[in-house]
């Protein structure tokens, strides 16, 4: 799950895309209104830009989108990052440390303190439950992330009026 480049192709001239990212774009997501024209908040230079999806405020956790404008041979080229890598590595140790070792020490507890009662087998699944949830929501908060990148990249080279060459 390394952060990959997408390259988008559009049609657009550099200058055009600038300014069509520019009229759709607000410097500062305090700036928006209901209902607001712009689709995002960021900066936008004449060659490259980072942008965050208005849907996301400010202290989501959320990637924003950056990326880099080519000119190309009748086309415009664009590199695009998104690394949702750091926050898969943020949920995955924030589960596997707390849910894991809680599912582990639960499980130790009931096998010494339970073991040969009746109540071993609930002790037992009460801890396993612990460390299925921990797999569980990792596996889950990876591909949400996948997803919604790919949902975003591909609004965002819809709006653009281009195409997702390669991811």
């Amino acid at each position: 799950m390394n952060t990959e480049i997408t390259t988008i192709e559009t049609t657009l001239t550099p200058k055009e895309l600038t300014e069509k990212l520019q009229s759709m774009t607000v410097t500062d997501f305090s700036q928006l209104q209901n209902p607001s024209p712009a689709s995002y908040y960021g900066e936008i230079t004449s060659y490259s830009f980072n942008i965050m999806n208005v849907r996301y405020g400010p202290m989501s956790s959320f990637p924003p989108i950056r990326g880099e404008i080519q000119e190309g041979v009748n086309k415009t080229i664009i590199k695009i990052k998104m690394d949702i890598e750091e926050n898969y590595k943020i949920s995955r140790t924030m589960y596997y440390t707390t849910l894991l070792p809680i599912g582990i020490i639960v499980m130790l507890l009931s096998f010494l303190v339970l073991g040969g009662t009746e109540y071993q087998l609930q002790g037992f699944i009460f801890s396993s439950s612990f460390i299925v949830c921990a797999i569980l929501v990792v596996f889950l908060t990876k591909s949400s992330l996948v997803s919604t990148k790919k949902r975003e990249l591909n609004n965002f080279a819809t709006k653009i009026n281009g195409k997702i060459i390669s991811a």
